[in-house]
């Protein structure tokens, strides 16, 4: 079963909406799953772009995330969007790497952040700390959301042996 998706010619009509909306592997897979939970998955996933967190801090959370899963799904997806939100490709190597370094100060606290969330299943009290320090009560909720749900994202896409588009 891994990485044998539903037959797209077999969608009912609320599964075919589903993939229409975002036509991608990852929703095929998803539509294992019942419409519902995949209509609210995708939902939740697309109000990322409209929250609480800059363009450049979001993508850095799901780069990290999918770099500390080793999802090349997310990566591939999400390259061109950190591109896009002003990330040079030093940074990204940056950010992508085991050791980042060379961010400014908030990035590398975001990265720890997102670091300790992946091997504590929480931030820790003193990254927490400094994190409230550079962003907002809002901010941290959503970024501490956007790690969590990409690294849900990860363990799907691996365990699915979802291939890349």
């Amino acid at each position: 079963m891994r990485g044998v998706y539903p037959d797209v010619s077999k969608f009912t009509q609320e599964q075919r909406k589903q993939f229409d909306r975002l036509p991608i592997n990852l929703t095929r897979m998803l539509l294992y799953c019942p419409v519902p939970l995949v209509q609210s998955l995708l939902d939740f996933g697309l109000s990322f772009r409209t929250g609480n967190l800059e363009a450049k801090l979001r993508e850095l959370v799901i780069l990290r995330m999918a770099t500390l899963r080793g999802s090349s799904y997310e990566l591939m997806h999400h390259l061109p969007a950190a591109k896009m939100a002003g990330w040079s490709e030093m940074e990204i190597f940056a950010i992508t790497s085991t050791q980042p370094t060379g961010l400014e100060e908030k990035y590398s606290i975001a990265i720890q952040f997102v670091d300790d969330c992946s091997k504590l299943g929480k931030a820790s009290d003193s990254i927490f700390e400094k994190a409230s320090k550079v962003f907002s009560a809002p901010e941290i909720a959503e970024v501490a959301l956007l790690a969590g749900f990409y690294e849900m994202l990860a363990c799907f896409l691996k365990t699915m042996g979802v291939e890349l588009d």
